[in-house]
């Protein structure tokens, strides 16, 4: 039989037992009922027993449920403080990298200007070099002119003037 088929033949063991006048009680055969009960109880399904043995240890089972709440939170906490650090150590570490950067744009910057300003007197050197030679060959060129105009007889011909210096474009 099972549970309600159980229950429902004890109550009809009980509502058939005969009444004891004025004391509102039944006489039962306690035979019986005892059968029933423990049929009952074999019957019980696990689940009802198991509930019967959290009931009878929740307070056990409470604090073992706190205690592992408790560490989730700690574990939680902590993972928490080590992201928050991470980050921290992050930021840090952009900042930094950031300052040498821009530490590096500002060498850089004042390394092309140096640079600029080293070629820009090298080649005014040059170009005034190259001004001096080129006024020295006009200087010669003149004089090897008036040299051999002068060691020339009078002749007719005269020789070419000097064309002059000519124009370089730079």
């Amino acid at each position: 039989m099972n549970l309600l088929e159980l229950l429902e033949y004890l109550d009809d063991e009980l509502s058939k037992s005969a009444a004891v006048p004025l004391t509102g009680k039944r006489l039962v055969d306690a035979e019986k009922c005892l059968d029933i009960v423990s049929e009952l109880r074999v019957n019980l399904p696990d689940d009802v027993k198991d509930a019967e043995v959290i009931v009878r240890d929740r307070d056990a089972i409470l604090a073992e449920a706190h205690q592992q709440a408790d560490q989730i939170i700690a574990e939680a906490q902590q993972q928490f403080e080590q992201m928050v650090s991470q980050h921290a150590i992050t930021q840090e570490a952009q900042r930094r990298a950031n300052a040498i950067v821009s530490e590096a744009m500002d060498i850089a910057d004042e390394e092309r200007e140096s640079c600029t300003q080293y070629l820009n007197d090298v080649l005014g050197g040059v170009e005034d070099h190259l001004d001096r030679v080129l006024n020295d060959i006009s200087n010669n060129r003149m004089e090897v002119l008036r040299t051999a105009q002068q060691n020339q007889p009078q002749q007719q011909k005269k020789a070419p003037a000097p064309q002059g210096k000519k124009q370089i474009t730079r």
